[in-house]
């Protein structure tokens, strides 16, 4: 395995960068309570999903043409898909860095695993399911993954330290994660493990605002930038102004890199519907603008969360304002297990075409 004088240096604080992210992520239930969230659009260093939390399945369904994708990197799992649905060029943008590395592993785990064992692996990082895909890995992400795995066996049970201090991001059931993604249907996936030969996958190391500088003279079938909204405008300061802001960079700088009959995932909202919006604006005008804040909520501020009075939801009702002259499809899916509202019957996916 040979690496150049820079991937090592690059390894080497990515590897330094998780260590301090590990153990910061033990004291991360103060967070919780305090409200004081890290969540960010541009964190260089953060913590992993260990799978998407998207109805992947239904929205997936609405893309016409998938031979090429401009995706987020996250779990890896919208790359996964992607590939399964045809995909053989996909441009990965993520400004975590440590996304670059779980993708490659994740990649390794679908050609060395069996289902079973793959599916065990995400549940649990265990150490043995690791030894055998490892050789997998590309050489960046193999030097990155058995560093790390030894490292962390020097302080305890590697497998238990990842499930829990670095891939922090809460674990679906296992048959919700199968029911989501399209790829985890067993033929699928059997199938998968040729079609990854195939695909020509490039990591973008960026945030989505600084994507067009990165993308030049590139266009796609299918842009998507599931959630990411939710990380750009974000309690406390959740505006109009940033959703138009959004809005803006959605029509003038990726549309144009859309192909003709290509689909651009404007964002994935969670248990929101245009009904939703109504009763949401009328509550926070009745309410003189009352918002349940993150963090930890007392009784009193209860009734006003059950009924979706918070900063996610009026998020969402700014971005219902910005692209209300826009022709969005809105594409109601299963509910997944996030956000919440007076109807947690499914969540929404916002789609825009280019005819």
């Amino acid at each position: 395995m040979f690496l150049t004088e820079e991937q090592i240096k690059k390894i080497g604080k990515a590897l330094t960068k998780t260590m301090i992210l590990i153990n910061n992520n033990q004291f991360s239930f103060l967070e919780e309570l305090t409200g004081t969230s890290a969540f960010s659009s541009n964190l260089q260093y953060d913590s992993l999903y260990p799978s998407a939390t998207e109805d992947i399945a239904s929205y997936y369904r609405e893309f016409k043409k998938t031979g090429s994708f401009l995706t987020i990197g996250a779990s890896g799992e919208h790359v996964i898909n992607a590939i399964n649905s045809g995909a053989t060029k996909i441009d990965v943008y993520d400004s975590n860095l440590l996304c670059e590395y779980a993708l490659s592993l994740r990649l390794a785990a679908i050609k060395a695993l069996s289902y079973e064992e793959y599916l065990t692996y995400y549940q649990t990082f265990d150490s043995d399911l690791f030894i055998k895909l490892a050789d997998y890995l590309d050489n960046e992400a193999h030097a990155y993954w058995t560093t790390l795995y030894y490292n962390l066996s020097l302080h305890g049970n590697p497998s238990n330290i990842l499930s829990h201090l670095l891939f922090v991001y809460k674990r679906l059931d296992k048959n919700l994660v199968k029911k989501i993604n399209p790829y985890l249907d067993p033929k699928n996936f059997q199938n998968l493990k040729k079609k990854i030969a195939s695909a020509n996958i490039t990591f973008i190391p960026s945030d989505l605002y600084s994507l067009p500088k990165h993308i030049t003279n590139q266009t796609y079938d299918v842009i998507n930038c599931s959630n990411i909204y939710e990380y750009l405008n974000f309690y406390p300061n959740v505006t109009l102004e940033k959703a138009k802001q959004y809005r803006n960079f959605i029509i003038n700088e990726l549309y144009p890199h859309l192909n003709n009959s290509g689909t651009i995932l404007v964002s994935y909202l969670y248990a929101w519907s245009d009904e939703l919006k109504k009763d949401f604006d009328k509550m926070y005008k009745e309410t003189n603008g009352h918002i349940v804040k993150t963090g930890a909520i007392s009784l009193a501020e209860y009734p006003y969360y059950l009924n979706g009075l918070t900063s996610q939801n009026l998020a969402y009702s700014y971005l219902f304002d910005a692209f209300a002259n826009d022709p969005l499809e809105k594409i109601p899916t299963n509910h997944v297990q996030f956000g919440q509202s007076k109807d947690m019957s499914h969540d929404l996916a916002l789609i825009l075409r280019k005819k």
